[in-house]
């Protein structure tokens, strides 16, 4: 039997940590105690801690757009989580706040400690494709909700922050640099999660389409269109979020191949599966009595079967192939959506709008 081209999960490894990396996460070294004059003194501080922490965060930003091999990215990613770690650790023990006030160490102390447990968990990886793809459809659903809820829960802790730091601000007279909209990261996270669960399906759909359960299939690709539907108004809702629509363009253009495909494929497997089953009763029945019908007529019903089967494997095959070049124009936009956009970052060169 021919071998088709299916998906590979390395082609995917890209998404796998993109949606942890964060908009922003913040540093504080400071060894000892310190007092400090003034409350600008002390949120300087905060503020280039926090570069520290942003150019770290960029790196493991690079090494997930370069396609850095995985250890690389494993081992950055393990060396923020435990960075960040000794930076609690140091807030805990050495930041007093200014003038007793640690409301803004606390509030970074807990978005800290929300980041750890998400990139130690791997509670949002977003790469898993094959083992989900094996699960029921009831708790592959349920893992897409938690995933979408532990992100949402995840930015709105970024903006509790930001507020934090707005309100410290505000009890000190101070202007402090802060962002409370939708930032680049959030959204891209957003759009990683309309391509993850559509691959899931996909990846489902396609495996079933090795064996001979119609019925199963036909459940997936209902649940799939079910699912198409729902990235649709995702992607026309945030298609007004950026100027740049590059990455909203490229979910769209994937969700109409997925439909395009199943309303193709779905038909000619059905017809490639009936017409095996007609087809080995006709053999069964002309095997045991070789006089019930004429070998031209037996033959035409040989050929009536492998026509079904080849346009269903070479739709299939075809199908497969543009999928696969549709897959890496996708990684590209996406990598290229983040290198455009991560400006934004700028925002924190300086901590506050006074010099």
């Amino acid at each position: 039997m021919k071998r088709y081209p299916f998906l590979s999960i390395t082609n995917l490894k890209s998404v796998c940590y993109r949606l942890l990396f964060l908009a922003f996460l913040f540093s504080y070294e400071t060894g000892t105690a310190q007092n400090y004059r003034n409350a600008k003194a002390y949120i300087i501080d905060f503020g280039k801690n926090e570069l520290f922490v942003k150019e770290s965060l960029m790196e493991y930003s690079t090494s997930i757009i370069d396609a850095s091999p995985d250890f690389r990215v494993q081992t950055t990613l393990e060396r923020i989580y435990t960075k960040l770690e000794d930076i609690n650790e140091n807030l805990i023990t050495n930041d007093k706040g200014f003038n007793g006030d640690t409301d803004l160490r606390d509030a970074f102390i807990k978005l800290n400690n929300k980041t750890i447990t998400l990139l130690k968990n791997k509670s949002l990886k977003l790469n898993d494709y094959e083992d989900q793809s094996n699960l029921e459809y009831a708790e592959i659903f349920k893992n897409f909700e938690y995933k979408e809820t532990e992100m949402a829960l995840y930015y709105s802790e970024i903006l509790k922050y930001e507020s934090s730091k707005r309100d410290f601000g505000l009890k000190y007279n101070i202007q402090i640099r802060s962002y409370n909209k939708k930032n680049v990261f959030e959204y891209n996270a957003y759009q990683n999660l309309i391509f993850y669960k559509l691959n899931i399906l996909d990846s489902k759909l396609i495996q079933l389409f090795k064996y001979k359960e119609v019925d199963k299939a036909v459940e997936c690709a209902k649940f799939m269109t079910g699912l198409i539907q729902e990235s649709l108004i995702k992607t026309d809702f945030y298609k007004d979020d950026f100027t740049d629509t590059s990455l909203n363009d490229a979910n769209v253009e994937l969700i109409n191949f997925f439909l395009k495909q199943n309303e193709t494929l779905l038909p000619l497997y059905q017809e490639y599966l009936l017409i095996g089953e007609d087809f080995q009763k006709i053999k069964a029945k002309f095997l045991e009595n070789n006089t019930i019908m004429s070998i031209e007529d037996y033959n035409s019903e040989v050929k009536r079967y492998n026509k079904a089967k080849n346009t269903f494997f070479d739709a299939l095959q075809e199908n497969q192939i543009m999928k696969i070049d549709l897959m890496k124009r996708w990684f590209v936009t996406n990598s290229l959506f983040l290198k455009k956009n991560i400006e934004f970052e700028n925002l924190y060169e300086k901590f506050t709008n006074q010099d």
